[in-house]
């Protein structure tokens, strides 16, 4: 497994309260919707957002990656040039949700290819599934 991999990341307010003419450049490039940037790792007792935050995993209820109405496969999608991307494909481009304790959801893109739209959340999800109920082995 990679121990570390590149993510985009917002909270569920972030996405929701973006502006109409961001969300709009967001078609074309994910990255403006995402204010949060750097490396992601697991640590023993946390999910460290290098460059933004660290969260306890006793705070993080679930990992999965869905679309919602806060990220939606359009979003996902996008356009390059005069077609969407392959992050319109839902395994390709759904986020990866982390579902916290007393706090707004955290989205991640993680290793995100803006050409292809595509991301790793496919891959993480299960990993930080595991690691949050402590059956990593």
């Amino acid at each position: 497994m990679v121990e570390t991999i590149t993510y985009l990341g917002a909270t569920e307010s972030e996405l929701r309260r973006a502006p109409g003419a961001r969300r709009l450049i967001g078609l074309a490039n994910q990255r403006r919707l995402f204010p949060h940037r750097g490396t992601m790792r697991l640590e023993a007792d946390a999910l460290a957002l290098e460059a933004w935050r660290s969260i306890p995993r006793t705070t993080i209820a679930t990992a999965k990656g869905s679309f919602t109405d806060a990220y939606t496969r359009l979003m996902a999608g996008g356009s390059r040039g005069n077609s969407p991307s392959l992050g319109f494909l839902g395994r390709l481009g759904k986020p990866l949700i982390l579902t916290l304790a007393d706090e707004d959801r955290i989205y991640l893109l993680l290793g995100f290819r803006w050409w292809t739209g595509s991301n790793q959340a496919r891959v993480w999800a299960p990993v930080i599934q595991r690691w949050i109920t402590g059956t990593n082995d």
